[in-house]
């Protein structure tokens, strides 16, 4: 009887990741969006998030599912062990005076090609980096697919971050079913996030819920934001509603239209199934 091996996941030919590493994954992460139409996202050096990129250090463009799972040419890691092992270590050898916190920031492939990254991205090195993935045995089977396709991984990280209110807002008028807020009393420890509002998400008659990225068990929703204890009702909603609404008007009123215009759109065009 022939002995089974032990085979170890086939890597990418060594000329391509010294390539990508140099670049810091700029045409491996467009490809793979292109392919799998995950989210595209750059971590930078910064002394403040909401600084502009034109004053940060870019360190990794990259792709990361809903599930807080990242793939790269190195191959597949959680989002936490991807920071510690890989983002980490190369931010600390481009650390300059008052540059000393990472941020995360999710763009389009339009917007992404026009950032001041370390390497411009090529069209032959993003049709290359496309060979090397499709032609790999494993690594593109292993990427989840996205629910909803239909809205760009993009636009569904802002309405995922920030904006899950009127979201879920615009889909309650639209399908007549509930809409719910999540409280959370508490978080994995891995999580620095505060207490309390986290998420809002449409709830559907079997128990699943909905959000921007489609319909998914409450337990993905748990998952993704790390949340250990926590309260669920259309009252939490409602208050965050009202909170953001007096908080932030006009931030609100345009992510309220914004969404209101994507659904109707994709509703209109039959590629997104709304229960209207």
């Amino acid at each position: 009887m022939q002995q089974k091996k032990n085979v170890k996941t086939k890597a990418f030919p060594d000329v391509l990741l010294k390539l990508w590493e140099k670049n810091d994954g700029v045409d491996f992460a467009i490809a793979l969006a292109r392919l799998t139409g995950w989210m595209l996202q750059v971590d930078w050096l910064t002394s403040d998030e909401d600084e502009d990129v034109q004053n940060m250090i870019p360190i990794r463009v990259y792709v990361e599912t809903n599930r807080n799972i990242v793939f790269d040419f190195i191959g597949k890691k959680s989002v936490i062990a991807f920071n510690k092992y890989v983002i980490q270590p190369i931010a600390f050898g481009r650390l300059r005076n008052g540059l000393k916190n990472i941020t995360t920031r999710c763009y389009t492939e339009e917007a992404l090609r026009e950032l001041p990254l370390k390497v411009r991205s090529s069209d032959y090195g993003i049709e290359k980096a496309t060979l090397a993935i499709l032609a790999h045995p494993t690594f593109l089977a292993s990427i989840p697919k996205r629910q909803n396709p239909e809205i760009s991984a993009q636009v569904a990280s802002q309405f995922s971050h920030g904006n899950c209110v009127p979201f879920a807002e615009v889909m309650q008028e639209m399908t007549a079913l509930p809409a719910m807020g999540i409280e959370v009393s508490k978080y994995s420890d891995v999580s620095g996030s505060r207490l309390g509002f986290c998420h809002a998400v449409i709830v559907h008659t079997d128990g699943n819920v909905e959000d921007s990225w489609g319909i998914q068990p409450l337990s993905v929703i748990l998952e993704r934001f790390y949340i250990e204890d926590y309260t669920m009702s259309e009252q939490i909603f409602l208050d965050a509603k009202d909170r953001q609404k007096r908080e932030s008007p006009d931030r609100y009123n345009e992510a309220y239209k914004k969404a209101l215009n994507l659904l109707k759109t994709l509703n209109s065009e039959s590629s997104y199934n709304l229960d209207l």
